[in-house]
């Protein structure tokens, strides 16, 4: 083979090479439970916020409780991690922000029970 043939069987090789789309890799997170006060009611309308740590983007999901006091958020990203923070808070302002760090094992879901304070201290018994 001659260096000319060489060099074109390279640049048709490195040509064909470019256009194959790397696929990208793509891993969810999920955190689902449900919030509830001192006395074991559910809470209604609670805001519940799935923050990416480690990141230069903000990435969050948003979810308000249900009437059950449940809740789902979830987050897909581009690579691995394994640390996410939510945060808890009432825009009625009666309960405590509250704010928990969930990690995971790996992509996949946990389910957590919460259970939000007054903002104001009240001895229910």
């Amino acid at each position: 083979m001659s260096y000319k043939s060489i060099l074109l069987v390279t640049a048709l090789m490195l040509l064909t090479a470019s256009c194959v789309e790397q696929r990208e890799e793509t891993y969810t997170y999920t955190v689902e439970g449900d919030v509830k006060n001192i006395v074991n009611k559910p809470l209604e309308g609670i805001r519940v916020i799935m923050n990416r740590t480690y990141s230069g983007k903000m990435e969050a999901d948003t979810a308000y409780t249900d009437s059950q006091g449940k809740y789902l958020v979830s987050l897909t990203v581009t690579s691995r991690q394994r640390v996410f923070l939510v945060d808890y808070s009432d825009p009625k302002l009666k309960y405590r922000d509250t704010l928990r760090r969930f990690t995971f094992d790996d992509q996949g879901k946990l389910y957590d029970s919460m259970m939000l304070r007054t903002r104001n201290q009240v001895d229910p018994f």
